[in-house]
């Protein structure tokens, strides 16, 4: 296909001044509405694509974890099997239970912003947008406690509970915007307008039927790109950029010693070691995206 360079180059900006008006709004709005509940109680964490600057217009709602800090869930996976069982037989169990809070701060929104306007999923609660503010996805979430040996913990993160799954998920999104932005930093700027060119490449290519929409999540892509070397970044133009990260990461997902290694921004999870995240996928839309973007 031929994208022109003026059209890659309109990519690779960030979102309007009026689109991120729209999202402060969304982000004002929910903080107030939660904080009127709890108080502070609950730490209002922005995280997604908006807050790491790598969102595009298509996709420019905005990701929020209502955390309640009064409780935490346990990600114990580091310690031994005899530090484990310890760990578990003196823990006091919390009085809050989780599904509780999930349900209270579903109530909350509701009453906030309307039933019409709120509606729960499998992961967190949906608040539509209007001609004010954008979608807001708000995952509640318990702080979550990585320890790296018995009794310290080595990192804190998010985590939450779908309604289809018993699993916590543990996520870090203070640690992936940090890390984020040291590659931005190194790569002089262009890592994160990779990751917008090639986030809008894959939506014209999705909306010509050129490739599935679950074929690559915007939270996957973003992790490729910034596992890509960092001289992937040096070329003259956005395109070269982004079809020299999208030939890398297609080399790398055809040697497993490579992409075995592949991790999170967040550094702290293992990109390609879950069963929904596969190098097969990886390496289709990155080869489908590299002759999207040949030259005129």
């Amino acid at each position: 296909m031929n994208v022109s360079e003026d059209r890659i180059n309109l990519w690779a900006r960030p979102i309007s001044e009026t689109e991120e008006e729209k999202c402060s709004h969304a982000i004002n709005q929910i903080t107030e509405a939660v904080r009127k509940r709890f108080g502070n109680t609950v730490r209002i964490i922005h995280q997604g694509s908006h807050r790491n600057r790598t969102n595009v217009r298509a996709d420019s709602d905005v990701d929020l974890a209502a955390v309640y800090t009064d409780s935490y869930f346990s990600d114990i996976t580091a310690l031994a099997f005899v530090d484990q069982e310890a760990h578990w037989n003196n823990l006091i169990p919390a009085t809050y239970s989780f599904d509780q809070y999930k349900q209270d701060v579903h109530q909350l929104l509701q009453k906030e912003f309307g039933l019409l306007s709120v509606n729960r999923k499998n992961k967190c609660i949906r608040v539509e947008g209007n001609t004010y503010r954008v979608p807001a996805d708000v995952v509640p979430a318990f702080v979550s406690n990585r320890y790296g040996s018995p009794g310290s913990v080595s990192h804190e993160g998010v985590g939450f509970i779908a309604d289809n799954d018993s699993v916590v998920k543990h996520s870090f999104p203070d640690h992936h915007y940090a890390s984020g932005g040291r590659k931005n930093d190194q790569t002089k700027n262009v890592y994160k307008v990779v990751v917008r060119v090639l986030k809008n490449a894959r939506n014209e290519m999705v909306e010509k039927n050129l490739i599935s929409k679950d074929l690559m999540p915007s939270f996957f892509l973003e992790c490729l790109v910034w596992n890509a070397p960092e001289d992937c970044f040096q070329n003259p133009t956005y395109r070269e950029d982004a079809r020299s990260v999208a030939a890398a990461i297609w080399s790398h997902m055809n040697d497993v010693n490579i992409h075995k290694n592949y991790k999170e921004v967040s550094e702290l999870e293992w990109l390609l070691r879950q069963s929904h995240r596969t190098p097969v996928a990886a390496g289709e839309f990155m080869l489908k995206v590299f002759h999207y973007l040949e030259a005129q």
